[in-house]
């Protein structure tokens, strides 16, 4: 069974697989923001400032040696031939393995360079998780592949309660880091376990084919190339600010990213299990006609979205102070600035599922290079100037640089939505300010007012 142009293009189609990805998104980032205000209760800042230092590196291992397995089975023409989607199977255990002893072998350097010795007990337990994530079957993307995108989500609202549940009873009985170890790990061995149960009709055996790997290679050289730079950009502000802020600071920092990439990661979860699969799906169809079947649809999805964001964005510092920890406040002036480049990182994933689509994810790794670049030469320089306020800055800043990047790409291959982008991000703009306004006027003050006492 394969993705039928009938289905893909239905309108009932696309709209059920949004509203079922995104009531699945928000009750798995509600359960998420919910377990993350309870730790808050649990656990000091410097454990999260430490985690925040583990997951960061671990994401670059993954990324490093991404090969795009999964956005192969969707893709290529045979990604629900058994052969094909067994010998990606097979490549993503291995692929697993090589992670799990790269991240052992990293344990010593990192604990010397961030001079914190629990790295080198931390790091290769946390690093099992390549080896669960590598043995979790290819179910996942042939759900996203045959748009049985209802089914993926109840999965994923089952998983994530499940591992809400098992996060909290950890920390509770062991307020240390281990308790987020422990949890993750937890997280990554259901997904692998309720993955072989996804699809009855599919059932794995170690294969390799060598037409297929070629093929898996080939399409994932790009896929490594982006994901190499993605990590860059995506990681060098954690990694950094590490480095010369206090555990403690980095801990609240990395909570505020997360509460900031929560409405990111919806767009970026929607571009890869609805718009990636779809623009595939009708990847030979003219440019301009399938600019014109996708106008319409993006600029009233972007619209509802964007208003939501302005809404979230101009009242969350008022919630940060209510249910966390006094300790935690300082996300409430980081938070504000962090989700102005989250609006253009959100206009970015939608528009390079749209690329990676048509097959072109060369322009998603030269955007990411563009950020990581602005980032490397913008934070030191910024941050000894003005500090943490004005580093946290050029984070949202440099998601800006890499919106231009990805339209530049847009215009080459004909598939530009700028005009759309300049309007919708207008409207998020003025709703901001409306927002700031009736708060002022209310008396509940800015997100800055602790900032500048």
């Amino acid at each position: 069974m394969t993705v039928s142009a009938n289905k893909t293009n239905s309108r009932e189609a696309i709209l059920k697989g949004t509203v079922w990805t995104t009531a699945a998104y928000g009750l798995g980032q509600t359960l998420r923001l919910a377990t993350n205000i309870a730790l808050t209760r649990f656990l000091a800042p410097e454990i999260f400032g430490l985690m925040v230092i583990v997951n960061a590196l671990k994401y670059g291992v993954d990324l490093v040696a991404d090969i795009g397995i999964g956005q192969n089975v969707i893709y290529n023409k045979n990604g629900n031939t058994p052969e094909f989607y067994n010998t990606a199977w097979t490549l993503q255990i291995i692929r697993g393995l090589v992670l799990f002893v790269a991240g052992i072998a990293a344990a010593v350097p990192v604990a010397q360079i961030y001079q914190i010795p629990e790295l080198i007990v931390i790091f290769p337990v946390v690093a099992i998780g390549f080896v669960l994530t590598g043995c979790t079957s290819m179910s996942v993307a042939l759900l996203q592949r045959r748009f049985q995108i209802a089914k993926l989500n109840a999965f994923d609202i089952v998983l994530t309660f499940m591992a809400t549940v098992a996060q909290l009873a950890l920390a509770y009985a062991m307020p240390t880091v281990w308790s987020l170890v422990f949890g993750q790990l937890f997280a990554f061995a259901i997904r692998m376990v309720g993955s072989f149960f996804l699809l009855p009709d599919v059932r794995h055996r170690l294969t390799i084919s060598k037409r297929y790997t070629w093929q898996i290679l080939s399409f994932g050289k790009w896929i490594t190339i982006s994901s190499i730079v993605f990590f860059l950009s995506a990681t060098f502000d954690r990694l950094y600010l590490a480095s010369v802020i206090p555990l403690g600071l980095i801990g609240i920092y990395g909570i505020t990213r997360s509460i900031s990439d929560m409405l990111t990661g919806l767009f970026v979860k929607l571009g890869n299990m609805i718009v990636f699969p779809l623009i595939a799906a009708h990847s030979n169809m003219p440019r301009a006609e399938l600019r014109g079947k996708l106008s319409s649809t993006r600029m009233k999805f972007l619209l509802v979205g964007g208003l939501g964001f302005s809404i979230f964005a101009g009242t969350v510092d008022l919630v940060i102070k209510l249910l966390l920890d006094q300790r935690y406040h300082a996300a409430s002036w980081m938070l504000p600035v962090l989700l102005v480049g989250s609006w253009f990182s959100i206009l970015c994933s939608i528009n390079e599922s749209m690329l990676l689509g048509v097959g072109k994810p060369l322009y998603s790794a030269l955007a990411n290079g563009v950020k990581f670049g602005c980032l490397l030469i913008g934070l030191p320089l910024i941050l000894m100037q003005y500090g943490l306020i004005g580093g946290i800055i050029v984070v949202a800043a440099a998601e800006c640089f890499r919106y231009v990047s990805i339209l530049i790409g847009q215009i080459r291959e004909r598939l530009s939505f700028g005009l759309q982008d300049c309007l919708i991000t207008l409207i998020v703009l003025a709703v901001m300010i409306l927002v700031e306004w009736i708060r002022r006027e209310l008396g509940l003050g800015t997100p800055f007012d602790d900032f500048l006492k």
